[in-house]
């Protein structure tokens, strides 16, 4: 799949070493978690995102030209209690996760350019905990999972209203499925 990437994206990529970084964001009640494959925190897209290093694991992301969802799993190894304890306590079934691949300038550390690798919504946690080191793994599915779904909508008041709560438009459709109207002159 063709991507668009600025110049010196391309050059970094092309030259003889690469600085790459793996960006994760992903949406919680109690708030945005940014981590990234980093040892020290960075600036990325407005937001701090807490390095890992080696702990953050991403599987192969799958393209293809077929319009189809593909998953993809993250795992996170020794890990804060403070994550473990998000992971347990709060509802993440259907939150936004979204993974960047970026490459850096090797001289001051910032991000040159980056680009989406993955755009879903998170679907299964496992934990496990050897007593030492916790590791999460969270697998997630693409945001084309959701054209699988039947949309099924009326033309009903009580469904407009869904969405438009004070929207009126649709209470006069029943008064005017029986109407018979006769156009032209008689």
């Amino acid at each position: 799949m063709a991507r668009d990437i600025s110049s010196g994206f391309r050059d970094e990529i092309e030259a003889d070493v690469l600085s790459p970084a793996f960006m994760l964001q992903a949406d919680f009640d109690s708030g945005t978690i940014f981590i990234w494959s980093g040892q020290k925190d960075i600036l990325f897209n407005g937001d701090t995102y807490t390095g890992l290093g080696h702990l953050l694991g991403i599987s192969a992301i799958e393209e293809t030209q077929k319009l189809q969802a593909n998953g993809v799993s993250f795992s996170l190894s020794g890990i804060p209690s403070t994550l473990v304890s998000v992971a347990l306590q709060e509802d993440y079934q259907g939150r936004a996760i979204t993974a960047w691949f970026a490459v850096l300038n090797r001289e001051t550390e910032t991000i040159i350019g980056d680009y989406r690798l993955f755009s879903g919504q998170m679907d299964v946690m496992e934990i496990s905990d050897d007593g030492e080191n916790s590791t999460i793994t969270i697998r997630a599915e693409s945001d084309l999972i959701d054209l699988r779904e039947a949309k099924e909508r009326r033309y009903t008041p009580e469904d407009q209203k869904i969405d438009y709560p004070d929207d009126k438009g649709m209470d006069f459709v029943p008064t005017i499925q029986e109407i018979e109207i006769v156009w032209g002159t008689t």
